[in-house]
């Protein structure tokens, strides 16, 4: 009984947030219902007033009790039991997708001549008012959330792609080295999102990849046993629209915002190849899809720069051609001769909030 008395011990402190105080000046214990004034910022503070330490609320890496509210009554209850009447918060760390899920704070603790001169708070715009307009927070507890929580995203990105695809048997080394260079290219892609809650939103996304490129004096053998001797070139476009999803840090995340994107759609291939001074339209399309993660610093509130990698492609199983005298011929591609689309995009963007 007392190991199952212990675990659950151990499982309710790690539910809890993480407590560190620091105190330079010892002060008799204020009672539990004594009034804390916690202010924002220094130019809040009065003309007097003294710093008797310091206190942090941060996260175990089990702590799931973390809202705002809890970590205030948490920065609280250490200011009482060391005499503090007061706190200016120094730092506030906000729940991070890919960090922690606790909000996080670091604070002065602070003895005023006294706390009944403020009034109590409410909220207006994402931050905490007191109704003479002093940015503070009082003992009654606070929904501290955004007056706004939908709006509208938009990303753009510039990718040097990589096609993955295996070159065809049988080339010489001129032509291994033309095909490796006509897998690597350009790519760009817009999107633009509805964030109905500030982190994850709907939307559509639009992705181009273009490749080119020509090899000379090459010599092909075609069905009549004929040896042509000649230039051959490419112009590839690989295009993808459709609906996307985003899961996205929030606009108070404190450096930046790291996102995840997934997206499937319509692809379509177009290769307006030459072969021997003769021109050869070659096209495709099946369902496509993108998938990606990126980081982006903030700039400004609403603009942020940054990096992103995409997975982004499909299977053509059926390819169209179209000769130069008109005719057109629609070939279906065995398993072992399907056209890969997959690549992967090293991209480098923006991200605009609306």
């Amino acid at each position: 009984m007392k190991y199952f008395l212990f675990l659950i011990t151990i499982a309710f402190c790690s539910c809890s947030p993480k407590i560190r105080t620091s105190v330079s000046e010892k002060h008799e214990k204020l009672d539990s219902k004594s009034n804390v004034i916690v202010f924002n910022t220094k130019a809040e503070l009065p003309a007097n007033f003294t710093t008797i330490g310091t206190v942090k609320i941060g996260d175990t890496g089990f702590t799931t009790n973390c809202d705002f509210n809890t970590v205030l009554e948490a920065a609280k209850t250490e200011a009482r039991k060391n005499g503090a009447n007061a706190f200016l918060i120094t730092e506030h760390l906000y729940p991070s997708m890919f960090g922690s899920s606790c909000h996080r704070i670091s604070a002065d603790l602070l003895r005023i001549e006294s706390t009944t001169d403020y009034s109590k708070p409410v909220i207006n715009k994402d931050s905490i008012h007191s109704k003479d307009r002093l940015k503070l927070v009082a003992n009654e507890a606070t929904n501290y959330k955004s007056s706004k929580s939908s709006g509208f995203l938009l990303l753009a990105n510039v990718a040097q792609s990589f096609r993955v695809a295996s070159s065809p048997d049988g080339l010489n080394s001129e032509q291994k080295k033309y095909m490796k260079n006509l897998k690597s290219g350009l790519s760009y892609d817009i999107s633009a999102y509805y964030l109905k809650d500030d982190r994850t939103g709907f939307g559509l996304k639009y992705n181009v990849y273009k490749s080119s490129g020509t090899i000379r004096n090459q010599q092909i053998t075609l069905d009549d046993g004929i040896n042509y001797r000649g230039d051959f070139s490419d112009d590839i476009t690989i295009s993808f629209i459709g609906p996307s999803f985003i899961l996205t840090e929030g606009k108070n995340a404190r450096v930046g915002e790291a996102n995840l994107e997934l997206a499937i759609g319509y692809m379509s291939y177009r290769n307006n190849s030459t072969i021997i001074g003769s021109p050869l339209k070659i096209t495709g399309s099946n369902l496509g899809m993108i998938a990606g993660m990126g980081y982006h610093f903030r700039i400004t509130p609403h603009f942020l720069l940054g990096a992103q990698a995409n997975f982004v492609g499909g299977v053509l199983r059926k390819l169209k051609y179209e000769y130069p005298n008109g005719i057109t011929e629609t070939i279906k591609l065995e398993d072992e001769e399907v056209e890969n689309l997959w690549r992967i995009d090293l991209a480098v963007g923006a991200k605009f909030r609306f």
